[in-house]
């Protein structure tokens, strides 16, 4: 495993974004006084400066008032107002996601990784903004989340098959674009970079793309199916066009996973079952094929 050098005070601020992550499923007291504590904390260490706090307290504004507006039937809160409070909340989503304001420097824990001679350098950096979007809109915006250990299996048990389908439609897509090679491998790295992937990565993107592109759009018109369906289709496009700074192939893949991560989560109504398929094909990709793809 590569050496980590970063001082171990350098990670408090994401742990405890972490602890926030957690509290998602434990109590809004939790997750918001520990997101609170990461954004303090983050100032001491470097992690956040300058008016980031303002930026993460201004998209918390937004999320809410989003939430308020949405809460209403169309008659007590004009369209127009609606679709506006809508867009600023995809907007500020996209602008926190890509880390576009000032005050959020990348913490990075290992550069230009190899993990295997053909592949491209990799690096695993901790970005606070995308996370806390995430925590955002997954705490504030969408409730229905899994209660229990009993209904976590159930949404899991109803993600399986999907995850099956969905991994096997992408990884052969790559394999035909030669974006990756059957490679597998096992490195200690994994152990690191899985929590970060799902309970940073995978939670921020379902958060958005899911959770609130696809939940909302599948709410229009009066014939559901047709919603659902549009729903489905726009998010997956949209998760696609967000990947293609790495280029065409991996956009192209990205929008046929987004369509399974889309199906997961529209079949159980979870988005801990969208996040786990999502995690599943990532790990998938990471441990048994060129990672993150042929140089």
């Amino acid at each position: 495993m590569p050496t980590f050098t970063l001082p171990p005070a350098a990670l408090l601020p994401f742990a405890l974004l972490l602890l926030a992550v957690f509290g998602l499923w434990i109590h809004r007291a939790l997750w918001m006084g520990a997101l609170a504590a990461a954004v303090i904390v983050g100032y001491s260490t470097g992690a956040v400066h300058d008016f980031a706090a303002v930026w993460i307290l201004a998209f918390a504004v937004i999320v809410w008032n989003y939430r308020q507006r949405a809460r209403f039937e169309a008659d007590r809160v004009p369209a127009f107002r609606r679709v506006f409070s809508a867009a600023l909340l995809a907007l500020g989503a996209v602008v926190m996601g890509l880390a576009l304001l000032p005050g959020f420097p990348r913490t990075v824990l290992f550069a230009n990784l190899r993990l295997s001679p053909d592949a491209l350098p990799y690096s695993i950096a901790l970005g606070f903004p995308k996370v806390c979007s995430g925590i955002l809109i997954f705490g504030l915006l969408h409730e229905e989340r899994v209660r229990s250990w009993r209904e976590l299996g159930t949404a899991l048990a109803r993600a399986a098959p999907v995850f099956l389908l969905t991994g096997t439609a992408v990884m052969l897509l790559t394999l035909a674009l030669g974006y990756v090679r059957f490679e597998p491998k096992w490195v200690p790295l994994f152990w690191l970079w899985a929590p970060i992937n799902l309970f940073f990565t995978c939670l921020s993107e379902e958060a958005f793309f899911r959770g609130f592109v696809q939940r909302e759009l599948a709410q229009l018109g009066a014939n559901r199916v047709r919603s659902a369906l549009v729903a489905l289709l726009v998010a997956s496009s949209l998760f696609g066009a967000a990947h293609l700074a790495g280029g065409w192939k991996y956009a192209l893949a990205a929008t046929l996973a987004g369509v399974g991560y889309g199906y997961a989560y529209q079949r159980t109504r979870r988005l801990e079952a969208s996040m786990a398929v999502h995690f599943a094909l990532n790990a998938t990709h990471f441990l048994l094929f060129t990672y993150p793809a042929l140089a």
